[in-house]
């Protein structure tokens, strides 16, 4: 932290002066002809776009002083004061900015893990959400930005990296506040009814899918897709607990709730299926004189639905193959996807250690049981270094894995696949180490 700040105050050095005058430097002159109500408009646009990049925080001094600047210009402008007395405060206003926004972007680059967990909490909506601890921390952080201008060093030695660790929390706090607090109203209540005791089943069910969100939130709050899907199993898997602890207080015992609900499920696919197919055949016979295209199309698309049930049933088989932290299981385009979320290597290595051959024996299992005719193995890297090393990097690691599962006899050589994909299809934030790591991932494609 200590290096970052003398950066900061080395460059900060030849600014302090003109920051401490009555009037700013390097004041830019607005033509008297100009129209200072577009001049005003046009400046408040300037700092809502500051305060968004967060130059109120980290310089706000300078931004306090070009805003009461601005309030100025509108003051002279409310009372039809002349067109230069009202252009000269919006110039002063600008001038201003220019200081907030310069000493912002050193303090950027020497406060870059403080002003990094800011942003985080900011976008999770934690001054919404967490008003009073965000009021502290932001107090906190104008301490530490004034005293920097000032040239003292201790607050931010001291404080920067608790700081740091606040807004980090506020972040992760906020994100399970906004995905997970039904979730866990649902599951509190479900408790207070007895559902522990009288549907442990369900409620273990429920308490399971909530605890693996929550760990996924804490380890990183901005997979903002793994998040949604995490929250939205937990938050649909809280009502059904609600639901089952309703008919067992009811006097029904939870084996009884649970296969009733398995009965109707299929009931009610085996409806729906028999309904769609006999509307479409009845459809079907009455145009087959007119169109005898549109029945190859309706036999087409019945078997695109078995198809379908085929992949679903294929993907809840291999999903019991692994645990939530190993792999994700999940159909796209009509094609079987398994992300290899366990499977790690070694920076710049292609090398398969012990833990991901592990894993890969898992795979070799699971690829046996569902008889797959063709297997791509997609390796994928983050942004860092070169395209091309990367799409090397990336080819490399696929064929690691082609020729392992190829040796154990998982799938036929001439039905796999290896492609090198690099950086092109990031999942995660390429600009933060959480995000790089869950970019640097093999992907399976089972047809």
């Amino acid at each position: 932290m200590r290096s970052r700040i003398n950066k900061y105050l080395a460059a900060l050095v030849l600014t302090l002066a003109a920051g401490c005058a009555t009037t700013p430097p390097n004041v830019t002159s607005i033509p008297n002809s100009a129209n200072p109500t577009t001049e005003i408009e046009r400046t408040d646009q300037l700092l809502k776009e500051a305060q968004d990049r967060q130059v109120d925080a980290l310089s706000p001094e300078n931004y306090a002083d070009a805003k009461k600047a601005l309030d100025k210009a509108k003051e002279k402008k409310a009372k039809n004061k002349s067109n230069e007395d009202i252009l000269e405060q919006v110039s002063y206003s600008r001038a201003w900015l220019e200081q907030a926004n310069a000493k912002a972007e050193l303090a950027q680059t020497s406060m870059k893990d403080i002003t990094d967990a800011r942003a985080g909490a900011l976008r999770a909506g934690a001054p919404q959400m967490f008003e009073k601890d965000w009021k502290k921390a932001d107090k906190q952080l104008e301490s530490i930005t004034k005293s920097i201008e000032k040239g003292n060093l201790k607050p931010a030695d001291k404080k920067g990296e608790e700081l740091t660790a606040f807004y980090r929390d506020l972040e992760i706090n906020s994100v399970k506040k906004s995905h997970l607090e039904k979730a866990e109203d649902n599951i509190k209540s479900a408790k207070k009814d007895g559902a522990e005791k009288r549907a442990p089943k369900t409620f273990s069910l429920a308490q399971m899918k909530y605890e693996n969100a929550e760990k996924l939130i804490n380890s990183d709050p901005r997979n903002s897709e793994a998040i949604r899907r995490a929250s939205d199993d937990a938050n649909r898997e809280s009502v059904h607990l609600l639901d089952v602890t309703r008919k067992v207080n009811a006097g029904n015992t939870e084996d009884l709730v649970l296969l009733s609900e398995r009965q109707q499920r299929t009931i009610s696919s085996l409806k729906n299926e028999y309904s769609s197919t006999e509307q479409e055949l009845q459809s079907s016979q009455q145009q087959l004189s007119q169109s005898e295209q549109e029945r190859v199309a309706l036999v087409g698309k019945q078997a695109e639905l078995e198809k379908t049930k085929e992949l679903t049933e294929k993907a809840d088989r291999l999903r019991k193959e692994f645990k939530p932290n190993e792999a994700e299981v999940y159909v796209e385009n009509g094609k079987l996807m398994v992300r290899l979320k366990g499977l790690q290597f070694a920076s710049n290595k292609s090398t398969l250690n012990p833990k991901s051959q592990a894993l890969l024996k898992k795979v070799d299992t699971a690829l046996t049981d569902i008889d797959a005719s063709k297997v791509t193995i997609e390796g994928h890297t983050d942004s860092t270094g070169s395209f091309e090393k990367n799409k090397e990097l990336s080819e490399e690691r696929a064929e690691a894995v082609q020729k392992y599962l190829v040796t154990n006899g998982a799938v036929a050589e001439e039905k796999v696949e290896a492609v090198g994909v690099g950086p092109e299809k990031p999942i995660s934030d390429n600009t933060t180490p959480q995000g790089r790591a869950q970019n640097r991932r093999i992907d399976l494609v089972i047809e």
